[in-house]
């Protein structure tokens, strides 16, 4: 639900909007406001195994469910779930082990941003790559403002806007601490991994739960797409070295209680 203190914010917002005769700005501010927070991003459950693990966009996500299911073929994978709904489904899940894995946001938002703007942009001849030109395109249309962000510091400016809260933001710049499925007794994943030593943590979970002959393919990296060099060793180079002071303090507020729950630097 939308907070309190974003309402006069929105309404003004609206009424400029109407007032210019922009309907489809006002529509689309609306579209954005009824929108819930998009909890839906990918679990996966073993029974035999005895684990479940919380997707979070942007951190090596594919990587991870293409070993899980490689290594435990009686997995469920649930798509469109939150955490709430999954053990609504599988109670008896709610006393598995727990798992998750979350990166500095602040690669994660430089990470996104490039996704959505530069190496869809450079890609958009390739049939290969029509996918990012369309869920960019989706995300442009459902999310008011978002479209006018092809700057970084634009962006970093969006996320604090009440159009990019986690009150109703998409996977890929919802909060991660909101993705890890705490209880109703507050019961965090068992095992938080970072995406910074992605696979030392991932071979802990992986001899925890006993999984036979688990190893994280690189699946999805920009790094890895075909195209110019440049592209290449730009994806390569992501790191909060890109950072201007500014939009490190925007980040550091969007993202408070992830650099607290990664004991993240905000620099």
């Amino acid at each position: 639900m939308i907070a309190v203190a974003d309402l006069p914010i929105v309404a003004k917002d609206t009424a400029l909007a109407l007032g210019r005769g922009r309907l489809a700005t006002a529509f689309r501010i609306a579209r954005t406001m009824r929108r819930p927070a998009d909890l839906g991003a990918e679990k996966i459950v073993s029974r035999k195994h005895g684990y479940v693990w919380l997707c979070v966009p942007k951190v090596a996500s594919r990587s991870i469910k293409e070993a899980l299911r490689a290594a435990t073929p009686d997995a469920e994978v649930f798509e469109g779930s939150s955490a709430a709904q999954l053990f609504a489904l599988r109670p008896e899940a709610r006393r598995y082990y727990r798992f998750a894995f979350i990166r500095h946001p602040f690669t994660r938002a430089l990470s996104f941003h490039a996704e959505m703007h530069r190496f869809a942009q450079h890609y958009r001849s390739r049939d290969k790559f029509l996918h990012k030109q369309g869920k960019s395109r989706g995300l442009f249309a459902r999310f008011h403002g978002l479209a006018g962000t092809a700057d970084f510091d634009d962006y970093c400016r969006w996320l604090l806007t009440p159009y990019a809260s986690d009150a109703v933001a998409d996977r890929h710049f919802l909060s991660q601490h909101a993705q890890l499925g705490a209880d109703d007794d507050g019961r965090l994943p068992d095992f938080i991994g970072r995406f910074e030593h992605l696979d030392a943590d991932f071979s802990q979970v992986a001899e925890h739960l006993g999984l036979p002959n688990a190893a994280l393919p690189r699946l999805n990296t920009m790094a890895g797409w075909q195209g110019s060099p440049a592209a290449v060793d730009t994806a390569r180079s992501i790191s909060t070295k890109q950072l201007t002071a500014t939009n490190k303090a925007l980040l550091a507020e969007r993202y408070a209680e992830d650099l607290k729950l990664g004991c993240y630097a905000p620099v």
